[in-house]
């Protein structure tokens, strides 16, 4: 009995010394790449993006973790970086806020305009915009929330990466012609809140409303995101 004990206390430390090796191994990658982000980048705040946690963490340039924000993404179950459009995948890679449109900005600005065109579009369940836990349910309008921060894809890693899918034949065609590598990822907020902490998107970073009025105090156009599947 004292064998078998001694023999199992030594496999839970065993196991327990590799879980530890690989959060400190993680660690080390996402403040390697914060760091990098931030030699190119002037601002406070690096996004990182963390799709194993389904966390956005907001880092200073101290590297330390200021903010945490619980968030949902893409909705294909195989988790890998998006590839073409319609893929219902997330992209992994660096990328920069290039625009942001807000519910709550001056009634005239483009900014207003913009957010509040695309929340009034009604998604249904019948093209593939279900809610989550319920997907026969329409998901509805102001699907995005009350912030809307437009992301730099496709990057230059996400072309190569279709360029080299292309070769694979791993593109599906539709009419005569493989499917485009899409546009118009983005962090947003909801209206279907359940979905936080889950696969729900169709390949944007999800937020709850309250988080992501929150996350603009950290975000200006230029801010790196970085998006990780770790």
């Amino acid at each position: 009995m004292k064998i078998k004990m001694k023999t199992w206390t030594a496999c839970v430390l065993a196991s327990s010394i590799a879980a530890a090796a690989f959060l400190v191994s993680c660690g080390e990658k996402r403040g390697m790449a914060v760091k990098n982000a931030f030699g190119e980048f002037t601002g406070k705040y690096v996004l990182f993006v963390s799709k194993r946690d389904f966390v956005l963490y907001v880092y200073d340039r101290d590297l330390k973790v200021v903010k945490k924000f619980p968030i949902a993404f893409g909705l294909n179950p195989d988790r890998k970086p998006k590839l073409y459009r319609g893929d219902n995948r997330t992209p992994e890679g660096t990328y920069r806020v290039t625009e942001m449109l807000s519910m709550d900005a001056d009634r005239s600005t483009a900014s207003y305009r913009k957010l509040r065109a695309m929340n009034a579009v009604f998604w249904r369940a019948r093209d593939g915009h279900g809610r989550f836990g319920d997907p026969r349910a329409d998901l509805g309008d102001n699907a995005y929330g009350p912030r809307f921060f437009l992301l730099s894809f496709p990057g230059e890693g996400d072309r190569q990466r279709y360029r080299e899918a292309l070769k694979r034949n791993e593109i599906p065609f539709q009419g005569g012609a493989p499917v485009p590598i899409g546009h118009g990822i983005a962090i947003h907020g909801n209206n279907d809140p359940e979905s936080i902490g889950h696969l729900a998107t169709s390949g944007c970073v999800r937020m709850y409303n309250n988080d992501i009025i929150e996350l603009e105090r950290y975000v200006m156009e230029g801010t790196v995101v970085i998006i990780s599947p770790d």
